[in-house]
């Protein structure tokens, strides 16, 4: 694949992002979402399936290299099992949607299926109009922004993010969730995209998260390696989902041999 077009796909991840949020605000704040309750226990609302119909047929439509594969949370796998493959998370951060915290946002990725890495990766916040977007070997920007992150910085003055404390647990990470605090005095909680952004930002200095599904880091991935960071990903205790642990490269480094953070 061609800079030019993987330049074309971003912006085509971008713009189906931001078609989805004209319906993901239109739904936030509503007492008609529709809850309903999966399989493994995660809530979805209309907003969530309606959402990623839009982003899937904004892929398919206007893709230029042709129709691509694409897994997603709500529909699933479509496609003739192509190199390139889309993930799609609508809204991830279904609970906090539900709950009116608009730290919420939509989740697009590529992915090269002959080393399973993103090639592209996009993060929408769609209620704070925030838009991270990177592809392989172009940068990362927010909101047409140039980020880059530092070379290292020290643990002392970096705060660090984790996911929820369920998702821990789940993964039997707990004891790396109790290490983490007892090392480092500023652990906070923001969890989902909104705090993958904080990372990728450089606001946080990295991030330990625990049971989560591809569509939920692999474009943070794309995003955190193409801001001069590094991610950690690992196969999970919780059946096909990983952990991971992102961020400032070197923070990261350290982090991983005071937790011993390997595979579960």
């Amino acid at each position: 694949m061609t800079d030019e077009q993987l330049r074309q796909l971003l912006q085509t991840a971008v713009d189906a992002a931001l078609a989805a949020a004209v319906g993901i605000r239109k739904y936030f704040g509503s007492q008609q979402l529709g809850v309903q309750q999966k399989r493994d226990g995660s809530p979805v609302t209309l907003a969530d399936q309606e959402a990623e119909a839009v982003i899937r047929a904004h892929l398919l439509s206007k893709a230029s290299t042709g129709p691509l594969d694409i897994l997603g949370e709500e529909q699933g796998f479509t496609g003739q099992g192509t190199r390139w493959r889309w993930t799609v998370d609508p809204i991830d951060g279904t609970r906090s949607f539900i709950h009116g915290i608009p730290l919420c946002g939509t989740m697009i990725a590529l992915q090269d299926m002959n080393d399973e890495r993103p090639v592209l990766g996009v993060i929408h916040l769609p209620m704070l109009g925030v838009t991270y977007a990177a592809a392989r070997g172009q940068g990362v920007t927010r909101n047409g922004e140039t980020l880059r992150l530092p070379e290292s910085v020290a643990i002392e003055d970096a705060i660090i993010g984790v996911g929820d404390i369920a998702q821990f647990v789940a993964a039997s990470r707990f004891e790396d969730y109790c290490r983490l605090s007892a090392l480092h005095g500023y652990v906070r909680g923001y969890t989902d995209c909104f705090g993958h952004g904080l990372v990728i930002s450089g606001a946080l200095g990295a991030m330990m998260d625990p049971a989560l599904n591809p569509w939920d880091v692999l474009p943070t991935q794309a995003l955190i390696e193409e801001a001069g960071g590094t991610a950690l990903i690992f196969r999970s205790k919780v059946p096909n989902k990983v952990d991971s642990l992102f961020g400032n490269r070197a923070l990261v480094q350290h982090l991983a041999r005071e937790l011993s953070f390997g595979p579960g």
